[in-house]
């Protein structure tokens, strides 16, 4: 025999030997058995000497069950308690010195009286000993007992013959070989042996088959069929590779690798991981927590890979900014885009509208002032000559002289004045006073002055409460006085309203107040009954005392009229303060003669005052000559033909003309100086007509301007001094002419001490002045460089401006239409239309750029839009060149900005992929990933390409490929399928009650029962043995699945597999070399097991 492959060394020194390839875990399980069985045996081995217990005469329910389960093992059993009645009576009479047979009996009498004290107990335990005893029958043999691979009717006629069998000898060892009860067991253990394969038929055909180890290197040559030694080899790396991934990695099965290699070629593996994943057991324990663990290992290898690509930035939306930024100098660093960037810089600079305004300004402003200067030069020399030209005109004219005249005498007139002495005039005609206060007072008073009317009722139609009586208050009003609880009674009492025919009040007095109120209201008002009497009274009595006074006031007057006719004096040339005093006398008694009254009333006069006197002077108007410079008589005639039918503004505009052609004394100024002054300010109101449109003011003063300018020019002097002026002044036509651009954008305003005042036209309005190619050319044709250089800029400025958008970018459309719009400015200015030209050109260039993904980057500052583009869910064909070159573009601008974009894009897809739904991780999510990111050819090569394109881009692609690989491998976890057949086995084990022992005990119950019931004591012992048989097929069934499950899922999950499948599928199916190689795959599932469940050796 070889020598032992593995020598371990216990504790105590001894030297155990194993076979080549025991695993670990049964090893220390094999020594811990050992030294634990020592420990407890030492003990027994060197009893402590003491006195002997006597036995005590019934051991009760203990001894019951001890004696049951002995008994119950078939055949064995009653061979075995007989054996140790007799070792317990030998040792007993030895004790005791007592004879063997009556120790004997005795025993035999006391396991008796205990079972039948406790009949349940001995039966339950006998039933388990029957179950038992035949788990190593059915073990050892499990054909003949129905329990192997053979059909379902070869495997009952098996178990009929073995129930038989085995029935037929158990009662020939408990009957003493009764031949009677020999053959009722053999009958009813058959009978019960047929029955049994029927039932355990189910799931225990299938996973019994499967898992036999005769038919072992079969199935897994049938599980690994179309597999090759290269998908073998392939599935290896990738299990190994996937659990060397950065982050802890990610363990990978054996069927997902397969798949995974082979393309989903491995579906008979994906099934057998399904059927062990969802079976239960130990095997499903290890499936379905070696998949728990998958959710956590993806997440740690998928952080691990994104931190590789770039650290976490926790403001991803200022990524945007950066990947924009980066996208634009990419755009600019192409070809075209330096090209549009030399086009851009070939421009003029740009230039605001106050700069290019105050460099215009200045230009032509010095031009003008230039010009001007010039002019006025010669100007002052000719005028000056002008003005002392000789005065050889001769006007006639009327001058005024005055003489004395008559003088003017001027009395005072006034009112008479009088002395204390005189009588006073006439008294006013006397009045009868009927006031409030000295009679009765109105109804309208009386209700305001005792609280009003309450608003409510029919006083709210009214508008007695705006009816206010003044120092009392409105007769209606908020808290008055309700008509019916007070004023009803008052006012009867009061005497405004009349009693009741029977003298009482009780009548409604609402409308009748009202009406009264009302009529008050409008100036009627109404008294106590008995008091309209005394002011009816009171009105005749005035009327009588009024007309007495008249009267007498008449007869004064008469007897004065006739009176002072009869004494020469006209009545009515009496002033009347006068007639008023001396009849005021008459009446009053004072004079009795109205002549006396009237001589009194003389007498008391006041001394009048002294007239004055005015001398006068006569003006007479006598001819003259005048001798003058100029005649301006014609230019004063066409100023009176003008303003004979001129009206409005014109009127007073010629009749200012008229004024200064006088001289401040009212002489009409005929000099030169005076007239060439009046000139110039007609030219100033012209100037203002014309800014301002007035044509009829501008045709009414250029007649009378021409009538005078005919007349200055008369004077040689003048003619030529206005001669000299006019040709000075061609080169300022374009600066004077009124409303012209020039003139407009140079006007100075004028200040005190011949300086020049500043432009009237604000700087930055002076552009706009130059829109037009009229003014423009004016404005080039009389200016400087300067001016050239400030319009092109501007124009340019403009043109720009108008074609660029909100980001900077020129639109090639925009600008073409700009230009055309300008193209009569630009054909004046040829190299800035020439500039423009180039830079159109070079940005419709730029199409191409812009269309691409660098391009599409650089309009948005949103990584998400960044991300679309370099990463679209349903990319283009072929377009990885372009990706790669867009983030080539990104990477050399701004290296962290990209990576950071990658990180991103792929760092969002991972957690929507791996998000959790209703709380549970997502098993899929990592297969998820990764066919999001590169779920099809085209998102592979664009992948990629864009992480190939960063820097150190080919050790990040090499390490996310492996991360996308293991992840795609892990989406062939086989999916859970239908429940049905797991829910009927859930539903048979639900249905039983209790596991597979308990189910053997009541198979062995059940089975007892039947053979009683049929043979008395030795069928149900018969019958026992043949329900023993049924249950334990089926315990060695339950067995056989759990274990051979619990090793296909270890040999599925654990990496050491592999090596030896390959060595497996080079076997010839049944050969020797196929079953230790199928034995040892068994065992390296055990193996798994061990060493997970059993402790440590210390």
């Amino acid at each position: 025999m070889d020598a032992p492959d593995i020598e371990v060394e216990g504790p105590d020194g001894q030297v155990f030997a194993f076979p080549s390839g025991t695993a670990d875990g049964v090893m220390r399980t094999a020594l811990l058995r050992h030294y634990q069985g020592a420990g407890k045996a030492a003990p027994a081995a060197d009893p402590s000497p003491g006195p002997t217990t006597p036995v005590p005469a019934n051991g009760g329910a203990a001894e019951a069950v001890a004696r049951g389960l002995v008994d119950g093992v078939p055949v064995v059993g009653p061979v075995v308690m007989s054996a140790a009645n007799k070792l317990a009576a030998g040792i007993r009479s030895l004790k005791n010195d007592t004879k063997f047979s009556d120790e004997l009996k005795g025993i035999e009498q006391r396991g008796a009286q205990a079972a039948a004290e406790n009949p349940w107990s001995s039966t339950g335990a006998s039933l388990v000993g029957g179950v038992v005893g035949t788990l190593p029958l059915v073990a050892a043999a499990p054909a003949a007992f129905g329990a192997g691979a053979a059909s379902l009717p070869a495997r009952m006629l098996a178990s009929g013959a073995s129930g038989g069998a085995l029935g037929a000898a158990d009662s020939a060892v408990r009957s003493g070989g009764d031949a009677d009860a020999v053959a009722g067991g053999a009958a009813f253990g058959a009978g019960l042996g047929v029955v049994g394969p029927v039932i355990g038929a189910g799931v225990g055909k299938a996973v019994g088959a499967f898992t036999s180890r005769g038919r072992s290197n079969g199935l897994v040559k049938e599980a690994l069929e179309g597999v090759s030694e290269k998908d073998l080899e392939s599935a290896q790396f990738l299990i190994e590779q996937a659990r060397s991934l950065p982050g802890g990695g990610v363990a990978l099965t054996l069927d997902e690798a397969l798949n995974a290699a082979t393309g989903g070629q491995a579906t008979r593996a994906s099934q057998l991981a399904r059927v062990v994943g969802n079976s239960g057991g130990e095997g499903g324990r290890i499936m379905n927590e070696f998949y728990a663990a998958r959710p956590a290992s993806v997440d740690n290898v998928g952080k691990s890979a994104f931190d590789r690509v770039a650290a976490p930035n926790l403001k991803p939306t200022e990524v945007g900014f950066d990947i924009q930024d980066a996208a634009r100098a990419g755009v600019a660093q192409t070809p075209e885009g330096q090209a549009l960037s030399a086009a851009r810089r070939a421009q003029a600079p740009r230039i605001t509208p106050e700069q290019a305004g105050q460099a215009i300004q200045t230009d032509l402003g010095g031009v003008r002032a230039l010009r001007e200067a010039a002019r006025d030069a010669r100007a002052n020399v000719d005028y000056r000559l002008a003005r002392e030209a000789p005065e050889n005109v001769g006007v006639e004219r009327m001058i005024a002289v005055e003489r004395p005249g008559d003088p003017v005498v001027t009395r005072p007139e006034g009112s008479p004045r009088f002395t204390d002495a005189a009588p006073r005039p006439v008294d006013p005609p006397p009045v009868v006073e009927a006031s409030a206060a000295a009679g009765p007072e109105s109804l309208g008073r009386f209700v305001a002055r005792y609280g009003g009317l309450r608003l409510d009722g029919d006083v709210l139609a009214t508008d007695l409460h705006r009816f206010n009586i003044p120092g009392v208050g409105n007769v209606a009003r908020e808290g008055g006085k309700g008509i019916d609880n007070f004023w009803r009674e008052r006012l009867i009492e009061a005497g405004y309203l009349r009693p009741d025919p029977d003298g009482g009040a009780a009548r409604d007095i609402t409308n009748e107040l009202l009406r009264k109120l009302q009529n008050e209201q409008r100036g009627l008002p109404s008294y106590p009954i008995d008091a309209e009497r005394q002011v009816a009274a009171a009105r005749g009595r005035q009327g009588q005392v009024t007309d007495e006074f008249r009267a007498a006031q008449s007869q004064a007057e008469s007897s004065l009229d006739e009176a002072l006719s009869k004494a020469g004096v006209p009545p009515e040339s009496l002033h009347p303060e006068i007639r008023s005093r001396t009849v005021g006398a008459l009446m009053r008694g004072e004079q009795v003669d109205p002549l006396d009254a009237y001589e009194r009333t003389v007498a008391a006069m006041r001394e009048p005052p002294a007239p004055y006197v005015r001398g006068t002077t006569v003006t007479e108007e006598i001819p003259n000559v005048r001798f003058m410079q100029v005649d301006p008589r014609p230019a004063l005639a066409a100023v009176a033909e003008q303003g004979r039918f001129a009206k409005g503004d014109v009127r007073s505009a010629l009749g200012s003309v008229k004024r200064n052609l006088f001289e401040p004394g009212g002489d009409i100024d005929g000099s030169v100086e005076g007239l060439l002054k009046a000139r110039e300010r007609l030219d100033f109101d012209l100037k203002q007509a014309l800014e301002i449109g007035d044509g009829t003011k501008v045709r009414d003063l250029t007649i009378t301007r021409n009538a005078l300018d005919r007349q200055l020019k008369q004077v040689p002097e003048v003619a030529t001094a206005d001669a000299n002026y006019a040709r000075n002044s061609a080169p300022l036509a374009s600066f004077e002419r009124p409303n012209a651009p020039l003139n407009r954008v140079t006007a100075r305003e004028n200040v005190p001490g011949g300086e020049p005042g500043p432009f009237r036209t604000p700087a930055e309005q002076v552009p706009e002045a130059f829109t037009g190619p009229t003014a423009l050319r004016e404005a080039l044709a009389n200016g400087g460089p300067a001016t050239r250089e400030a319009v092109e800029r501007r124009f340019s400025t403009q043109i720009l401006d108008a074609a660029t958008d909100a980001r900077g970018d020129v639109s090639a459309e925009a600008l073409r239409s700009a230009m055309r719009d300008s193209a009569d400015v630009l054909d004046q200015l040829p190299a800035l239309r020439d500039r423009l030209s180039n830079l159109v050109l070079a940005r419709e260039g730029m199409s191409r750029v812009e269309a691409s993904p660098l391009g599409r980057i650089a309009e948005q500052p949103n990584v998400k839009h960044a991300i679309g583009t370099l990463f679209p869910a349903n990319p283009l064909a072929n377009s990885q060149e372009e990706i790669r070159s867009a983030v080539e573009a990104l990477a050399r601008n701004n290296p962290k900005a990209a990576r950071e974009t990658v990180r991103i894009y792929l760092e969002t897809i991972f957690n929507e992929a791996t998000q959790e739904v209703r709380g549970v991780a997502r098993q899929y999510g990592g297969a998820g990933f990764a066919s999001a990111v590169r779920g099809n050819g085209q998102q592979r090569h664009n992948l990629e390409a864009a992480i190939r394109a960063l820097p150190d881009g080919d050790t990040l692609w090499t390490g996310l490929d492996r991360m996308l690989t293991t992840l795609e491998a892990t989406g062939y976890r086989p999916q859970k399928g239908s429940d049905t057949a797991f829910n009927q086995a859930i539903q048979s084990r639900l249905k039983e009650g209790t596991g597979t022992v308990g189910q053997a005990i009541t198979d062995v119950v059940s089975g007892g029962v039947a053979g009683a019931t049929v043979g008395g004591p030795g069928g149900a012992l018969g019958g026992a043995l043949v329900g023993a048989r049924r249950g334990g097929t089926k315990v060695i069934q339950e067995m056989r699945i759990r274990r051979d499950g619990e090793a296909i899922a270890c040999i599925l999950t654990d990496p050491q597999a592999i090596p030896m499948l390959r060595l497996l599928g080079t076997q010839n199916p049944g050969g020797r070399g196929a079953e230790i190689l199928t034995s040892k795959l068994i065992q390296l599932g055990g193996r798994g097991v061990a060493s997970a469940t059993q402790s440590s050796l210390p």
